[in-house]
């Protein structure tokens, strides 16, 4: 039979106890690669059948069951960091757990009350770190992940949570896993970094700018004029179309700036824009820089 290095290592046991026993009790010859996972069981029918039962309860346990998790975020939270919730679940209950590398099926062998045991304490545990979805928009997945993935990772490990980011056609789901009190400041992290709200250093200081009309020409054709605006102050800038707002964040000095910068670009359309309106509204009103008054003497040459 072929089975895995693992279960094949459990058929020998510790110091190759298991497979003596079942040699002893069965008479059979029991030949036993870890390396390859394969066992050859030589000897009569009857006791091959008996042995390979011996070897299957010492390799898989008495019962066998198996548990869909559903995620990798799952996964994620059933191993824990470095693997320790995996292997305190393994030793507190008795029942061996498996997942197959790219899976979230959970395997479970022992005997039937370290099994029942095992899956109720996983039921827990996920009941436990439920956690949340939310649903982005595909622009805003760099946002999330930052640069190599470093918002997210720093998310991860700020908040002991598990995410996943799982793009669609034209929005993005955010996946998180964790305790009640952690999701919400995941959630909370995320949102801030949706809405590219960058977290201040030591030394930083943060500045909203309104840009009003001049929002596009502050961003600049694929955001040129935004990137060469961070490169000359050292400051990193977040513009927010639909608000028709700039942060800047950065030094002090490095940020006034930058603002100053910003407000170059953007005075001349507003108060373009700001002319326009006037005239507008004199029109509107009736008013007229040539309209002139019927008992205006100086009218007369007309």
């Amino acid at each position: 039979v072929t089975w895995t290095s693992d279960a094949v290592k459990g058929v020998i046991g510790k110091g190759g106890a298991n497979i003596r026993a079942t040699e002893e009790a069965t008479g059979c010859k029991i030949d036993a690669d870890v390396e390859a996972g394969t066992l050859a069981i030589t000897g009569p029918s009857a006791q091959v059948a008996i042995a390979l039962t011996m070897c299957h309860n010492a390799a898989f346990g008495e019962v066998q069951d198996v548990l869909e998790l559903g995620s990798r975020n799952a996964v994620n939270v059933v191993y824990g960091p470095n693997f320790q919730t995996i292997r305190g679940l393994q030793d507190s209950t008795g029942c061996r757990l498996d997942i197959d590398r790219g899976t979230t099926t959970l395997k479970l062998s022992g005997s039937a009350e370290a099994v029942a045991n095992a899956t109720a304490q996983i039921r827990a545990l996920l009941d436990a770190n439920r956690g949340f979805e939310m649903t982005i928009e595909n622009s805003k997945v760099g946002s999330v992940y930052g640069k190599g993935g470093e918002t997210l990772r720093s998310i991860q490990d700020r908040t002991g949570t598990q995410i996943d980011v799982a793009r669609g056609p034209t929005h993005a789901t955010v996946s998180v896993m964790g305790s009640m009190e952690a999701s919400q400041r995941a959630r909370n992290m995320l949102q801030r970094a949706i809405d590219g709200e960058v977290e201040l250093k030591p030394g930083e200081v943060a500045e909203e700018v309104e840009l009003g009309s001049a929002t596009a020409a502050v961003i600049g054709r694929g955001g040129s004029n935004v990137a060469e605006l961070e490169k000359t102050h050292g400051v990193k800038i977040n513009v927010r179309s639909e608000l028709q707002k700039a942060r800047i964040v950065g030094r002090a000095e490095n940020v006034a700036a930058a603002s100053k910068a910003i407000q170059a670009i953007a005075k001349p359309i507003l108060d373009a824009e700001a002319a326009q309106k006037k005239a507008d509204e004199q029109q509107a009103s009736g008013e007229s820089a040539w309209q002139v008054d019927e008992g205006d003497d100086d009218a007369d040459g007309w």
